[in-house]
């Protein structure tokens, strides 16, 4: 719009060069309009045309009549999305250059994703199909028999024969022959020297489960694994699988050996028992399960006394002298008179021990043995009993005992004597 100066105070007319100014402006403006016979729609497009881009200040919704949309939309304008993609249905054209997605006609150049089905026409084989729509025509185009449908590694062939063909040589994996003795012949195996014949003792263990030990046949046709093994009397096993070499059988400088029954028909032969470690230790049998009769040249013991079990009216020290009690249910009793007759003395280490299972304590009654003495005693004196079960020097019919060393002491002691 021309610019037009004013005056609205009264007494204040506009300059002549104002004047002027206002008449040139109108004419610019009047200059410069269309005439209303010129404002048709090609020429308002006319000047639309002259300015393009975000300057035009246009902001036009729809295109002939369509709205525009990115998704794959009927009845609107293709846009691309964010991505520079846009999506839509069936796409005809010439030529395509690019990745397509979708069904495709006509020829296509560039790369295509996804699985191409429902194709109209075939694919030579220079450009990597068939040159055929079926499998028999695809096989025949690519020189490939009928045995191209079965896998590599699992040829199956059904309701045929292979004949006519010469005899697979050994060097092929064959036997060279067409029947089983020409081929046993031809692998040089003859059943009986180079093959063994069929075994059911042979399938059984060939059936056996174990993964090492020995094999025994239980009859025909039956097996069943075995390994040594090791008892725990100190009898030790070495390789009872036999897998590392011979089982080694070793018993060990303390194992104990076990003796059921011993008799004529069934016994142990050794040449000598031999023991180790401390003299005087070791045992024979054992305390509840003894041994019934042992026969021998000679025998030795460590101890020097015989003695035997009797029940006692009271638990006595070794080297007690006791006597015959007279009354109670006990059989023996210290000495309660000098003089009397002497039944023993408590051993204590008895070489010899009789009625060994029976209760009581050992007596002894013959032999070497400590005893209680009371007063002087000098070597080879005799000894009968005092009171409170001791021995003093006495030489009568009862003696029992003769000291086999001197002692001056005057109290109680133990002196080593012989009873007799």
């Amino acid at each position: 719009m021309a610019d037009i100066v004013l005056r609205n105070v009264k007494g204040s007319p506009l300059t002549n060069q104002e004047v002027d100014d206002n008449f040139n402006n109108i004419n610019v403006e009047v200059g410069t309009k269309l005439t209303a016979s010129n404002y048709s729609a090609a020429d308002v497009l006319t000047k639309i045309k002259t300015v393009d881009g975000s300057g035009s200040g246009l902001d036009a919704d729809t295109l002939d009549g369509f709205q525009s949309a990115t998704g794959n939309t009927v009845s609107t304008v293709v846009v691309r999305d964010s991505n520079g993609d846009f999506a839509a249905g069936t796409i005809t054209a010439t030529t395509l250059i690019g990745n397509v997605t979708g069904n495709i006609i006509g020829n296509l150049t560039g790369t295509v994703t996804g699985n191409a089905t429902n194709v109209n026409g075939t694919v030579a084989i220079n450009n990597g199909g068939t040159g055929a729509t079926t499998q028999s025509s695809a096989r025949t185009n690519l020189g490939l028999g009928t045995i191209a449908t079965q896998n590599a590694s699992d040829v199956t062939i059904t309701g045929g024969s292979i004949a006519g063909i010469t005899d697979l040589a050994i060097a092929d994996g064959g036997t060279g022959a067409s029947t089983a003795n020409g081929a046993r012949s031809n692998l040089g195996l003859a059943i009986g020297s180079d093959i063994q014949p069929f075994s059911n003792e042979l399938t059984a263990i060939a059936g056996a489960t174990a993964s090492t030990g020995f094999y025994t046949r239980l009859g025909t046709g039956s097996v069943t694994e075995r390994t040594l093994t090791a008892g725990t009397n100190g009898i030790t096993i070495t390789n009872g699988n036999g897998v590392s070499g011979n089982p080694v059988i070793d018993i060990s400088t303390s194992a104990a050996i076990a003796v059921t029954s011993v008799t004529s028909s069934s016994f142990v032969s050794l040449a000598s028992i031999a023991k180790t470690g401390t003299n005087g230790t070791g045992d024979i049998g054992q305390t509840d399960n003894r041994f019934g009769t042992i026969f021998g040249t000679a025998t030795s013991a460590r101890y020097a006394d015989l003695a035997e079990r009797y029940t006692t009216d009271e638990e006595y020290e070794a080297g007690t002298v006791l006597t015959v009690a007279l009354s109670g249910n006990a059989e023996a009793t210290a000495c309660f008179e000098s003089g009397q007759r002497v039944l023993g003395v408590v051993s204590t280490n008895p070489a010899f021990l009789m009625n060994d299972a029976a209760p009581g304590q050992a007596i002894a009654l013959r032999g070497r043995v400590p005893v209680k003495v009371v007063g002087a005693i000098r070597k080879g004196q005799p000894l009968i009993c005092n009171q409170d079960g001791k021995g003093i020097y006495g030489d009568t019919s009862n003696s029992f005992a003769v000291a086999l060393e001197s002692n001056e002491e005057v109290g109680v002691k133990l002196v080593e004597c012989v009873i007799l």
